[in-house]
């Protein structure tokens, strides 16, 4: 694992916080691509390895509190529905990122960043028709990347909007996902060490600089029209997924940094 950086210097600190509490505001609107946003924005200080176990329990305390900011939106069949088969694939995702070595982790997360946006376009042509089947179906593919990656709740966005969901049922059901999610994933990253005790207080720390963003990103969703940016979602993520594949090939020794 990369060394531990536990002298942060004060502009390390603002830059960290800063990052935490903008990146929440935008995922309390978006819904979607917030923690991706996020892990790009941290990996140059948090490293590479990293990054993952200190954004589960970041992104836990952040979703507990979008869950609650957003709870009258919930739709329990919905997140049931996708849960029965994403759970045994977050566990499965996540002890296979345990086990990878640097290189390998930046390869999967840049693919991941940089296939996610033709992704959800291809399955919003589908046109799917999305039933209980579709969510089950939908949630295996969503379980083992998002125990290995960030950022898979994009593969989820295209069903939720087929079944219906918008706004604050959008929010809250999502938000109940991706902390069942991270839940998970700390399990497994605990039992494997790769969350060692010093990266759950810097993930605990990063989570609570996000709750008044969250608060601020629920007033924005109620007193104004929701527009998602795609777009600027789909350039960051795909700057994002460069930049992972740049830090891979450096690590497979392809391109020398002076």
């Amino acid at each position: 694992m990369d060394a531990l950086i536990p002298d942060f210097t004060t502009g390390q600190f603002i830059y960290i916080a800063a990052c935490a509490f903008l990146t929440a505001c935008f995922h309390s609107i978006s819904g979607y691509a917030g923690g991706l946003i996020l892990a790009i924005c941290l990996t140059p200080v948090l490293g590479v390895k990293a990054i993952v176990p200190v954004l589960a329990m970041s992104l836990l305390i952040s979703h507990t509190s979008r869950a609650w900011a957003f709870r009258k939106g919930f739709q329990w069949p919905i997140y049931r529905d996708v849960m029965i088969t994403a759970l045994p694939g977050i566990a499965f995702g996540a002890g296979i990122y345990s086990l990878l070595p640097v290189a390998w982790v930046a390869v999967v997360l840049g693919v991941f960043l940089l296939m996610s946006a033709p992704l959800r376009r291809l399955m919003q042509r589908a046109n799917v028709v999305v039933g209980r089947k579709s969510l089950m179906g939908a949630g295996v593919p969503f379980g083992v990347l998002s125990g290995a990656a960030i950022g898979a709740g994009l593969i989820l966005a295209p069903f939720f909007l087929a079944a219906g969901l918008a706004g604050e049922a959008l929010l809250g059901t999502m938000s109940a996902v991706a902390f069942t999610v991270n839940v998970v994933k700390i399990l497994v990253f605990s039992g494997f060490s790769v969350l060692t005790a010093d990266l759950a207080v810097i993930g605990a720390a990063i989570g609570a600089c996000t709750v008044p963003g969250n608060l601020i990103g629920r007033w924005v969703v109620q007193n104004t029209p929701i527009r998602v940016h795609i777009a600027l979602i789909e350039v960051v993520v795909a700057v994002g997924g460069l930049y992972f594949l740049w830090i891979a090939a450096v690590n497979f020794g392809w391109i020398t940094v002076a």
